[in-house]
């Protein structure tokens, strides 16, 4: 019998897929992912001004989110400081959102303006709602559930693009966030969840992907995260370079090639610790999106999108039907995996882990380094907040906001060759351009 090399397998310990598994207020990696703006809703929730409240669960903290009569989002824990009541009953006028229970009424910065019950706690802090920051772009609505001053918002490509060049979509997932992500950073699981739309593409780089199924892994940090590479040899004796990222703590950029020059990043965020939103973002740095395209990504038949139920953010093939798997298109090859639609193709197998997969029983190898990483990363983040270490004493990735513009590449090396400076090149060229502003948050 061949006994392989000892650290061809990995494996997390119980304490660390702990720690990993919880984000709710307090736990080591809560407390580090709060110092991050996170996608809390779309827009079009709460489009109207004013708009009712609707609620809004992240991080495990169930909140209410409306907007005002001045078109600003506010955001604020559910339940009324007074006696509990839901504010999502509540009603929304020109002064705030007030709780219909007994008249208490809140602007967005929670501020209790109104009191009838007890008039002279107007403004007073004892009776200030919780309310958190909100940043307004393209049809996104961003909160900071953290601490202090929330940072700049995080450059993406996405956010530094015309509202006609960018579009963006959610759907819910039933697992905890990060199992979710990995699907993005494991390129090892094309060749075989994915495999019927390599066959169909039918190019020398779709057959080497099919053929070398053990790619080589080189895992570099960035200013905002990790930068991702899988290295398989061609037939010509070259190197195809598959690159995408990791972007803390919440992205991932898509590795996916795409046609008409799309540029697309996915963002995983927690509901809780066992269910999340994927965001789908899509944009171009050439031009404007198409009103062609807008239909294909709202129907999930292109991109980063999947068919939803109408009038729901959830995915048509879901857990609740198994994902419609068609065993005979399985057992044929015609669809590998038996689910239709490549999002969804992730979504059963991230799913079928349960809610949240105990991380201690994996045995991890090389071709997973970069979910490795990622989860070391995270690990060192999660330590660092525990034991009050500041984050910008501890470089954690992308504080500052910058270096999100890092869109996916594919290049041919020679043999052996430094990737890094031609990636650099061709990442360049994908990249915003033009000279643009983030937008700052309502800082409420």
């Amino acid at each position: 019998m061949t006994v392989a090399p000892a650290d061809l397998v990995t494996r997390f310990t119980p304490a660390e897929h702990r720690t990993l598994a919880q984000t709710k207020a307090g736990t080591p990696l809560g407390k580090a992912l709060r110092h991050y703006w996170i996608p809390a809703l779309l827009s079009e929730e709460i489009a109207e001004a004013p708009a009712p409240p609707v609620r809004v669960r992240l991080l495990g903290e169930d909140l209410v989110a409306f907007r005002g009569a001045d078109g600003r989002v506010g955001l604020l824990a559910e339940h009324c400081v007074h006696r509990g009541a839901s504010l999502w009953t509540g009603r929304v006028d020109a002064t705030g959102i007030q709780c219909v229970y007994h008249g208490w009424t809140f602007d967005i910065d929670g501020n209790c303006v109104q009191n009838p019950t007890c008039p002279a706690l107007r403004y007073d802090e004892r009776v200030r709602q919780p309310s958190y920051p909100t940043a307004e772009v393209g049809g996104l609505i961003f909160a900071y559930l953290g601490e202090g001053d929330p940072p700049p918002l995080p450059d993406l490509g996405w956010l530094q693009v015309p509202d006609s060049a960018r579009f963006v979509s959610k759907r819910y997932h039933p697992c905890h966030w990060l199992q979710a992500l990995e699907a993005d950073i494991d390129s090892a699981h094309v060749a075989y969840l994915h495999r019927e739309d390599l066959v169909a593409a039918g190019t020398v780089h779709t057959q080497t992907m099919l053929d070398h199924t053990d790619p080589e892994f080189e895992i570099d940090t960035c200013p905002a995260g990790l930068t991702i590479a899988a290295i398989r040899r061609l037939p010509t004796g070259a190197d195809y370079v598959r690159i995408n990222h990791w972007l803390a703590p919440y992205y991932t950029v898509v590795p996916a090639d795409n046609p008409e020059g799309l540029l697309g990043i996915h963002a995983w965020v927690p509901i809780d610790d066992e269910s999340c939103w994927i965001y789908g973002l899509t944009w171009t740095v050439d031009g404007e999106l198409t009103e062609e395209q807008r239909t294909r990504f709202r129907r999930g038949t292109a991109g980063i999108y999947a068919e939803l139920v109408p009038g729901q953010y959830v995915a048509r093939r879901n857990h609740t039907n198994d994902y419609e798997i068609d065993r005979q298109a399985q057992l044929l090859g015609i669809r590998w995996s038996g689910v239709a639609g490549n999002q969804e193709q992730d979504d059963i197998i991230t799913a079928s882990m349960g809610p949240a997969y105990d991380r201690s029983r994996e045995r991890l190898v090389p071709t997973d380094a970069a979910v490795i990483a990622t989860r070391r990363t995270l690990l060192a983040m999660a330590h660092d907040a525990e034991t009050g270490v500041a984050p910008g004493a501890a470089g954690w990735p992308g504080l500052a906001g910058r270096g999100y513009d890092l869109p996916s590449v594919f290049i041919d090396v020679d043999h052996g060759a430094d990737w890094r400076p031609v990636a650099a090149e061709a990442m360049q060229a994908k990249q915003v351009r033009a000279e643009s502003t983030v937008p700052a948050g309502n800082e409420s």
